[in-house]
């Protein structure tokens, strides 16, 4: 499988919507171990909005005005009204990111998942994979909601490490986990 280039352009187009939808001003705000993953995504949406306007002003040199059009236009949520984020096929079955930044001819693919159990977090590996034959790059953000943070307490063994590094090398997956 062929990659998208990694330039720096592109990776801090991905840098900013990963510390944006990682923010502890999201996850110190929002209850995210008792609220839907609707909710989540809902709350997190104005945040990588404003996020996205600073980018494009600070580190593409567009006028604050430009910017916010811009990032409006470029970030597809199906939560807002106006912007329609794509179904595609893949065997034959319907899949669809819960976001996708489009800008210039970078396309990233958001997936977001909540839980406490391994089948919450292979959900959103199995995602990830079919959105990669799609989209430049994948940002899959699990939010572990168990009691002693399992999940992000083991996301540094050495399997795991191997796993997700081999999902970026590969196949332009970025794995973050709050």
């Amino acid at each position: 499988m062929k990659t998208t280039s990694k330039s720096k352009n592109r990776l801090e187009l991905l840098d900013m919507v990963t510390e944006s939808l990682t923010s502890d001003k999201i996850f110190e705000t929002i209850n995210y171990q008792t609220q839907s993953e609707d909710k989540i995504k809902q709350f997190m949406y104005p945040h990588l909005l404003e996020a996205f306007k600073k980018f494009l002003a600070e580190t593409r040199g567009m006028d604050r005005e430009v910017a916010d059009m811009k990032a409006k236009q470029s970030l597809l949520w199906e939560g807002n009204k106006k912007t329609t984020v794509k179904n595609m096929m893949f065997m034959g079955t319907q899949n669809r990111p819960d976001m996708v930044v489009e800008l210039g001819d970078v396309r990233i693919a958001i997936e977001i998942k909540r839980g406490e159990t391994g089948s919450d977090l292979r959900s959103g590996f199995g995602q990830s994979m079919i959105y990669s034959t799609v989209y430049d790059f994948v940002l899959y953000l699990f939010i572990d909601t168990s009691k002693d943070k399992k999940i992000l307490n083991a996301s540094s063994g050495g399997n795991e490490i191997d796993f997700v590094e081999t999902l970026w090398k590969n196949f332009n997956i970025r794995f973050a986990i709050v």
